[in-house]
């Protein structure tokens, strides 16, 4: 029998579609989906970072309810990742937040708006929301901060897009020289600018 998850994400304009995926990888992750799902239903549930809006279930032969899904999370990551590449040599403009020009703050707001989630519009306000999450717990879709003018005054934002180096995580952003690219954490520019990091999805 072959598993299919069903995971409704939004697209560019925030029309709401879905993605079909075979589940037969995510069998561990299917176990505590069920889990926290019956916490949840009971009143119990343990889960501090809850994804919101998601629709998931698993479809066997026959279409019937099965014992696997897919990993919500890492769908809406990837997700994001590929909204957020979509827009490499999109050039800078400050304000902008379409193919046509942005900035690093509304380069993020778009990219994240496309899975459904609504971000402040500027780097500092979007500092505040989410979970705290440190350097060396990074993920893929984390949002990594900079202070690239005043000194520890947050005034950049990117996409973390690869955390599997801890020494050269690398994350999108719009450069105000080049547009929207993917680079280094490990640059000592970025070292030096570093202020803080957070976990959104």
């Amino acid at each position: 029998m072959r598993l299919r998850g069903i995971q409704f994400i939004y697209d560019n304009q925030g029309k709401k579609i879905s993605a079909v995926v075979d589940l037969r990888r995510y069998e561990k992750e299917f176990a505590v989906f069920l889990q926290e799902l019956a916490k949840k239903k009971s009143g119990k549930s343990t889960s501090s970072n809850p994804i919101v809006g998601d629709t998931t279930s698993a479809l066997g032969a026959g279409g019937n309810n099965s014992g696997s899904t897919v990993n919500a999370k890492k769908l809406k990551t990837d997700a994001l990742l590929k909204t957020a590449r979509s827009y490499y040599g999109v050039p800078y403009r400050t304000g902008g937040t379409s193919h046509s020009g942005m900035d690093c703050s509304g380069f993020t707001q778009t990219s994240f708006k496309s899975i459904g989630v609504n971000l402040p519009r500027v780097s500092r306000d979007q500092a505040l929301i989410g979970q705290a999450v440190s350097k060396s717990q990074l993920q893929a879709g984390d949002l990594v901060f900079f202070a690239t003018g005043t000194p520890g005054r947050v005034n950049h934002v990117g996409i973390v897009t690869d955390a599997s180096n801890s020494d050269a995580i690398r994350f999108i952003h719009a450069s105000s020289s080049r547009g929207i690219m993917e680079t280094s954490m490990g640059i000592s520019y970025w070292v030096r600018a570093y202020v803080k990091s957070r976990r959104i999805i």
